[in-house]
Formats: C-alpha cells, sequence, structure tokens
C-alpha cells in the first residue's frame, strides 16, 4: 500500500466566522492520509481570524501548520490578493523540499467548505492512490447540490470568463446547466469513479498531484490567459455565447483558469471534475 502525503492549503482574510467548521472539515481530510502539514495564507483581517488559527495551531501536534503572514499593502483587485496568496503556498511547498509530499488540497476558508464533508466522497479516490489503481486526474474537483464555481470553469466550449460576455448572468446560467448536464451524463455511465476531464475547473476544493503542477503558477491577469488560450477556442465560446468577449475594466479573471490551462500545456496535467458532491 502506498503511503500517502499532502499539504492542505487556504487563504484567509476575514474567515472568523467560518474557520471552525472548515477545520473540522480539516480534521476529517488529516485522518485520510499519512502525513500533512497544513499551510495558511493570511492577509490581514478586521476580525479574529489570526486568534482562531493560533488556536488550532495548539491543537495540532508540532509543526503540522504554518501560517504565511503577507505584511504587503493588498491590492484593489481581489483576485490579485487571492492570487498572491494561492503562489506564497506554491512557493512555500517548493521551497520545503519533501518530494515524499505528493499531494496537495487547495480549498476555500470560508463558507464554502463549511458544510458537513462527505468524507466517503474524497475516501474513495485516496483510497484507490493508496492501492495505486490507475486514475486519470491529476487535479480532481467535485460537483455541488448547484454548480456554483463557473467564473473557474473552463469546459469546451465555454473555456474564456464567464464575465467577460455582455449579459454575463445569462451566460453563467447557460454554462451551469452544460456542466451539469455533463456531470449528469458521467454519474449515470460511472456513478462511484467517473470523472469529467475539462480544462479548468475549483468549485471551492481541490486535490492536485504536484508533479503535474511544476511550473505552474496562480495568475489574475486576464492578458495572461489570452496568451495561451488557443484563439480557436476563444472563437468557439463566442459562437456558442452567441456575443463577443469583452474585457472587464479591472482586467481581472479567476485565478485558477491560468494554473490548471499553463500545467496542462507544461506536463499535460488533467483537470477532472467528479460528478459526486464532497459538501
Amino acid at each position: 500500500m502506498k503511503p500517502l502525503n499532502t499539504f492542505i492549503c487556504g487563504c484567509v482574510r476575514d474567515c472568523e466566522k467560518y474557520l471552525r467548521n472548515v477545520f473540522k472539515n480539516i480534521k476529517t481530510m488529516i485522518s485520510m492520509f499519512d502525513d500533512y502539514q497544513i499551510v495558511i495564507a493570511y492577509d490581514m483581517s478586521s476580525d479574529n481570524t489570526m486568534e482562531i488559527i493560533k488556536h488550532w495551531i495548539t491543537l495540532l501536534p508540532k509543526d503540522k501548520m504554518v501560517i504565511l503572514i503577507n505584511h504587503g499593502k493588498l491590492s484593489p483587485i481581489r483576485t490579485q490578493n487571492i492570487s498572491n496568496a494561492r503562489n506564497a503556498m506554491l512557493n512555500h511547498m517548493r521551497d520545503e523540499n519533501t518530494p515524499n509530499f505528493e499531494y496537495c488540497i487547495m480549498m476555500d476558508m470560508d463558507d464554502v467548505c463549511t458544510g458537513p464533508m462527505n468524507k466517503d466522497v474524497l475516501e474513495t479516490f485516496v483510497e484507490k492512490e493508496r492501492r495505486e489503481e490507475y486514475a486519470d486526474w491529476d487535479a480532481l474537483t467535485f460537483n455541488r447540490k448547484i454548480y456554483y464555481d463557473i467564473w473557474a470553469l473552463s469546459l469546451r466550449p465555454y473555456v474564456f470568463s464567464c464575465w467577460n460576455f455582455s449579459r454575463s448572468s445569462v451566460l453563467v446560467d447557460i454554462t451551469r446547466k452544460y456542466v451539469q448536464n455533463a456531470l449528469k451524463d458521467v454519474a449515470e455511465k460511472m456513478p462511484t469513479t467517473g470523472i469529467l476531464q475539462c480544462e479548468s475547473a475549483f468549485n471551492g476544493f481541490g486535490l492536485y498531484r504536484r508533479a503535474k503542477f511544476e511550473g505552474s503558477t496562480y495568475e489574475w491577469n486576464i492578458h495572461k490567459n489570452i496568451e495561451i488560450i488557443p484563439q480557436t477556442w476563444i472563437q468557439e465560446n463566442q459562437d456558442a455565447a452567441g456575443r463577443t468577449a469583452e474585457l472587464r475594466g479591472t482586467s481581472d479573471d479567476c485565478e485558477h483558469r491560468y494554473f490548471h490551462m499553463r500545467a496542462t500545456q507544461l506536463n499535460g496535467a488533467k483537470i477532472c471534475i467528479s460528478p459526486l458532491c464532497l459538501f
């Protein structure tokens, strides 16, 4: 049986009211792995976020949680701050020089991950890794009762940022129905272990094979995404949407899109969604 070690990562800012339940779910995850380290990227908060994190450190064995404190000035662009925080965690993991930590969990630390976690769903995939059974994913994300994270989603033909089209809320609804139908089809064919491959997805939680994401980073600037997304894909998206893509005034995009697409280009990473709901 293969030993499984993972980093569990999350960025926090003003998350006080969510952290108690998020850490309950992290404790559940810990039980599935042989070794772990929790990595928190902290931006200055106006509530008791830091106090709660420090309390949880006291409840864990020594050196099992690291806090990366950002002392720099925050950007007015939220996704730029989140991108910086996630990259700080990537740098920490890479600097640790722990090749035996083959996995990384990236999760949101707000209300998205506060609900009771369905342990069996994650354990199904984790135990397949332990038994070294072939699983055709490098980033594994999960469905929700209502698939909410359309901004991070790139599933052809809907690969470009949904918020960079006119009448974007209509496109969000179309894309949500599209991915929900695709996941339903997968679930009907393989109810337990079926997965849907895409170009990018997050939905608040992702399990990653770290080696497949070497060289990739999180990026908030949509111009960087335009450089790596094939123009034919953008045209397909425009045709499916029935309108032309536009740039928002802040030029920001979801930070996950670049991270996933660049890893696919560099290392052949396969980004997948399970039709099962983890939360």
